[in-house]
Parts: structure tokens; C-alpha cells; sequence
């Protein structure tokens, strides 16, 4: 799973070394398109500022047509700090990505105590996944960008990270674009860890109702932004998860500048694929 990255923080959601090659067949059938809602709680404060309270929901939806991927995001979060003071964010985004790669659609919006604060709209297209494309917005106002060849829409960076992972662990540099933000592209830093048991036990009904689909070994994944058009050392945005062999991660770690967040799986259902005619 991959989050979306925006200017005011994670744009609802879930981005090499070499040239991007499309995920083979085999690779993207591992993949598993589902729904899934997380609560969020207080991780740990990175400041002396110090948030007090953490509440809300992550919502996530990666599906599959015959023509492409669908991705759909959402995350709704109220923040508390030491002095009681509530500052409540709603982040949404979606899009959709054909699966040769050439072409994607892309809205996204962060809300903050009811006002809007950020809004992008548009689409982004190329010849092919490994040639350099242009990204045309509509909001929040008419521009374009070059995108560099080979970078990453969403669903194909799900992909990716999962082939990558199935081959073991170890560190990785690849290039993403999402339209979350008027920022471009990214260069995205992965690192993946060894197999390991998953940190978290799931509640009993969810457990039980999915079966196998949530069991098994995870890899601890982190993920650190950096935008092509900065030279800041520091990454912009970063996450961890844990990742199953399915792509379904039974837990995050968002990082804020002050906080950081932990969302946890309560909810889950895999969804059908579709039968497509070859």
C-alpha cells in the first residue's frame, strides 16, 4: 500500500535505480485489491510541543478494472495538543491508471477545521511507463510539468514495492509521481526489511472473517519523499509499514513534523477481480 503525499501533509491514501519496466503479470496477480479502514492514534512526539490526543480514520481503496487501477484515499484526523487546543484535517485523493502505464487521472484535496487548504485536479500522460510524459493541471489553476521517464503513478509503485519486497530485503531508489501536490515528481527512498511476525494482533471478528488473506509473515517497509525540485536533505514526508506478500498492511507509522501517527487495521475486504478477455 502506498500513501499519497501533499504539501499539508498525507493526501488521501498509499512510488529506481534502473528503468521502469511495467509489472509482469504474475507479479501484479499477488496483488490483492481490497478495502481497508484504519483507526488512528498518538504515536510519538518530536517535539516539546507535544500532541496529546490522536483520533480518527484511515480509509484506503485499491481496485482493479480491466483497463487500469483505481486508488482512493481518505484520512480524517483530529489533533490535540498539550494546551487542549483541537485542530481537525480531512485529506482525500483519487485516481485512476491504465495498466500499460501511459496514463493517469488524479484529484486531491486537505481540509483543515472546515476551510480548504490545498486542492489539485488533472491528468498525466506519455507515450510509455519508461518514457518522460507532461502532467496538466485544471486546479488549483492551469499548468504543466514534465514528468521524467520512468516515474511511478500510484498503483504501479504498489506493484513495484511488492516484486521488490518478494526479492528480499534491502534499500532502493525510485521515482514516483501522484498529483497530490503541485510539487512534481519525487525521488523516493524505500528500505525493506527482513520477514518478521506483524507487531499488532488484529481483533478477533476481523481475524477471523479474513482468514488467511491477513495472516503470515510482514516486512517492515519505510518510505522517505524527497521532490525533484528541492535540494533539502531532509525528506519532505515519511512512513513505515508493514507489509504482507499481498500488498494488505496491517499497520503504519505516519511521520509528522511534530508527531507522528500510528493507524492500525479494523476493517477489511478484498475485493474481485475482474475477468478480462485476453
Amino acid at each position: 500500500m502506498r500513501l499519497v503525499a501533499s504539501r499539508t501533509g498525507w493526501t488521501p491514501a498509499l512510488i529506481l535505480l534502473c528503468a521502469l519496466v511495467l509489472p509482469d503479470v504474475s507479479a501484479a496477480a499477488e496483488f490483492l485489491p481490497h478495502r481497508a479502514v484504519y483507526t488512528l492514534s498518538r504515536g510519538g512526539a518530536r517535539t516539546s510541543q507535544a500532541v496529546s490526543q490522536i483520533t480518527g480514520t484511515m480509509s484506503i481503496e485499491l481496485d482493479e478494472s480491466c483497463e487500469g487501477w483505481s486508488l482512493s484515499q481518505r484520512i480524517r484526523m483530529a489533533v490535540t495538543d498539550s494546551m487542549g487546543s483541537d485542530v481537525e484535517s480531512d485529506s482525500r485523493y483519487a485516481s485512476f491508471e491504465t495498466k500499460d502505464g501511459t496514463s493517469l487521472r488524479f484529484s486531491a484535496s486537505d481540509w483543515q477545521d472546515g476551510n480548504l487548504v490545498e486542492e489539485t485536479q488533472g491528468s498525466a500522460e506519455r507515450p510509455g511507463p519508461d518514457k518522460p510524459g507532461t502532467a496538466t493541471f485544471v486546479k488549483p489553476q492551469k499548468e504543466s510539468y514534465d514528468i521524467p521517464g520512468g516515474a511511478l503513478f500510484p498503483s504501479a509503485f504498489n506493484l513495484e514495492l511488492l516484486k521488490r519486497s518478494a526479492a528480499g530485503e534491502g534499500y532502493h531508489t525510485l521515482t514516483g509521481f501522484d498529483g497530490g501536490n503541485l510539487e512534481g515528481a519525487y525521488t523516493i527512498s524505500v528500505f525493506i526489511g527482513k520477514p518478521r511476525d506483524s507487531e499488532v494482533k488484529l481483533p478477533a471478528e476481523l481475524a477471523a472473517e479474513s482468514g488467511e488473506l491477513l495472516a503470515g509473515p510482514v516486512r517492515g517497509v519505510r518510505v522517505a519523499y524527497f521532490p525533484l525540485s528541492s535540494q533539502a536533505p531532509e525528506p519532505e514526508l515519511e512512513y513505515e509499514m508493514e507489509l504482507l506478500p499481498n500488498g494488505v498492511s496491517p499497520q503504519l507509522r505516519l511521520d509528522y513534523q511534530r508527531y507522528q501517527v500510528r493507524a492500525q487495521l479494523a476493517e477489511f475486504k478484498a475485493l474481485a477481480r475482474p475477468r478480462c478477455a485476453h
